[in-house]
């Protein structure tokens, strides 16, 4: 991870800034997977950006923008479980626990952590959008949203 996220979250740092300055590295010395990702996760945020103005609120929604019927629930004891990191799942509740200390977890992190509370803890996944939104330094609402409704 770059560490870019809260700089750019926050309108710090210039995405365009960011992807000029891979270019210029991989002109003057060599391109590589590590540049391509960091320009590859940049279009990324911008594809939510777009995302989230073609579907507005939906993206608030239980439904989702897919406008799924998917009977959500909420098990609050489960919740404060995979909140504070004590699921008995070790990759789950090792990014758990780096969100809550640092405020910061791999995109690939909020994906597995994602699908695991939507999925196998078939928990509403807006409360960990929510849980996200509040505790992330890099909260961004279109990414957040997004990547959720999707889990």
């Amino acid at each position: 991870s770059t560490k870019f996220a809260p700089w750019l979250a926050h309108g710090n740092l210039s995405p365009r800034y960011i992807a000029k300055e891979c270019t210029k590295y991989e002109e003057e010395r060599v391109a590589n997977k590590s540049t391509y990702w960091v320009v590859f996760e940049l279009i990324w945020r911008d594809f939510f950006k777009f995302f989230a103005l073609k579907h507005g609120t939906s993206l608030f929604f239980p439904s989702g923008t897919i406008g799924s019927n998917k009977p959500w629930k909420h098990y609050e004891k489960n919740l404060r479980a995979w909140i504070e990191g004590k699921t008995g799942f070790p990759l789950v509740d090792a990014n758990m626990r780096e969100l809550r200390a640092t405020g910061f977890m791999s995109n690939r992190g909020r994906q597995n952590v994602a699908s695991f509370l939507a999925l196998e803890l078939n928990q509403d996944w807006r409360y960990g959008a929510d849980y996200f939104e509040s505790t992330l330094l890099d909260y961004d609402c279109p990414s957040n949203w997004g990547n959720w409704c999707a889990a």
